[in-house]
């Protein structure tokens, strides 16, 4: 298969509020997408890794497919494990293995705290335009991470700005640099970048969400999709208590329809039991993906594993 260009690729985010059931989702789309033909890498960006949970499967640092599902690969961004190899290869390159005074002192820049967001986020850097996949679908951690997350770029952009134009003779732009804008043309196109926001039909998560939609469109991200989750169907309304939290959840739909006019908005159902393994997993994907995954991801353009 040939490596995708930046306009063939897609990225798919999974965000919001802790516990609304974003690595469920993200998971099924992952295994819709890669059973649909599509080579797909599922990434999860939050430290308890939950996906290896719904997979039933082993998840690590490393990217690695997955035995049971063609076409799909599993990955976790450990802070540990990213930050153990970022100070290896910063102490590589800096040449200073051989003088004890100098790496000494580059230690104990590297202890700081920020150096694990920095490794954190090179690691997701990496993963983010990886060629090898044409899709990857990013489980994240809770909003006010992924919010920190998606930011970096943003602010690593404006720091080597500042860099480039404060040097004497306008150097030119550095690999760094470059790759810190291909990052922001890929999180900034809708078309290639996919921001689904998951919430239940209640207060929280939806205000939440509102909240976060706008704090990445000040940095030029855009919202495209908002999943609702854990809907009740319509046979609860012959139970008088059920009945009560059906009309409750069909306000707070209207509301999420009103405000969120230009996204598209996905409904899941609520169902009886945790969805855990490959067979509820595919079976959850066929309901939710009825109509193919592609017309609701924009995945038909992305090159496929028989490309």
């Amino acid at each position: 298969m040939l490596s995708p260009s930046v306009q063939d690729i897609r990225r798919l985010f999974f965000s919001g509020k802790g516990g609304v059931g974003k690595t469920t989702l993200a998971t099924i789309t992952a295994v819709a997408a890669a059973e649909a033909g599509y080579r797909t890498l599922l990434v999860t960006t939050d430290p308890a890794v939950h996906i290896g949970w719904v997979l039933q499967t082993t998840v690590s640092h490393r990217v690695q497919e997955v035995e049971f599902v063609p076409n799909l690969s599993v990955a976790c961004i450990d802070p540990h494990v990213a930050t153990a190899q970022y100070r290896e290869r910063v102490i590589q390159e800096s040449g200073l293995s051989h003088d004890p005074e100098s790496l000494k002192r580059l230690n104990e820049e590297l202890a700081s705290p920020c150096t694990e967001e920095v490794a954190v986020f090179q690691r997701f850097l990496e993963l983010l335009l990886a060629p090898t996949w044409p899709l990857v679908v990013f489980d994240t951690a809770p909003t006010g991470h992924t919010l920190r997350l998606l930011s970096l770029p943003y602010d690593y952009s404006q720091q080597l700005s500042l860099r480039v134009t404060g040097s004497e003779g306008g150097a030119s732009p550095s690999p760094e640099a470059e790759q810190i804008h291909q990052v922001l043309d890929v999180l900034r196109d809708a078309a290639v970048t996919k921001m689904a926001f998951v919430v239940y039909p209640e207060a929280t998560p939806i205000l939440e969400a509102e909240r976060a939609v706008r704090e990445l469109a000040t940095v030029g991200i855009q919202t495209t999709h908002v999943v609702v989750n854990q809907v009740l169907p319509q046979e609860v309304k012959e139970d008088p208590l059920f009945y009560s939290r059906f009309q409750m959840q069909a306000r707070y739909l209207q509301q999420l329809r009103d405000h969120f006019a230009t996204e598209q908005i996905l409904t899941v159902p609520l169902y009886a039991e945790d969805i855990e393994g490959i067979d509820r997993i595919r079976a959850t994907a066929r309901e939710i993906y009825q109509e193919g995954i592609e017309a609701i991801w924009g995945l038909s353009p992305v090159a496929s594993a028989s490309s």
